[in-house]
């Protein structure tokens, strides 16, 4: 007795083009992500008076590490030293300085979990249908 197994290897050969063809829907929307992000501490550190020069600084980054057959798509959103030396004001603007002072704009991670919501709901719409 044989048993035709046509659906399950076609199966089995889409299963295993889903990586690529989530990671290709997934990186633009972790690109716009980091785009928003920025844009965001930009805008906040911009709204200052005292850490206004440190907006210049703010950049982002986005990386794949790649182990086998999984990827991680990584947002790297932040001030950036390389960039502007402004950079070095913004870590006492978010969290003050040893002597007072500063302090004075949003913790970073407020703008990353403004665009949560969005993010989930772009991803859960990348990955809708493919399976």
């Amino acid at each position: 007795m044989s048993a035709n197994t046509a659906d399950l290897d076609k199966l089995i050969h889409d299963l295993g083009k889903i990586p690529a063809k989530v990671e290709r829907k997934v990186m633009p929307i972790m690109r716009k992500t980091g785009i928003q992000t920025k844009r965001r501490l930009q805008a906040e550190l911009g709204a200052s008076k005292s850490f206004k020069a440190a907006a210049r600084s703010v950049d982002y980054e986005v990386t794949t590490h790649t182990f086998g057959d999984a990827s991680i798509i990584q947002v790297e959103v932040g001030p950036n030293a390389h960039k502007h030396s402004a950079a070095a004001l913004a870590g006492i603007a978010y969290f003050g300085g040893s002597r007072g002072g500063g302090g004075t704009v949003p913790d970073p991670i407020v703008a990353m979990r403004q665009e949560e919501p969005v993010l989930l709901g772009f991803l859960e719409m990348a990955v809708e249908g493919l399976i």
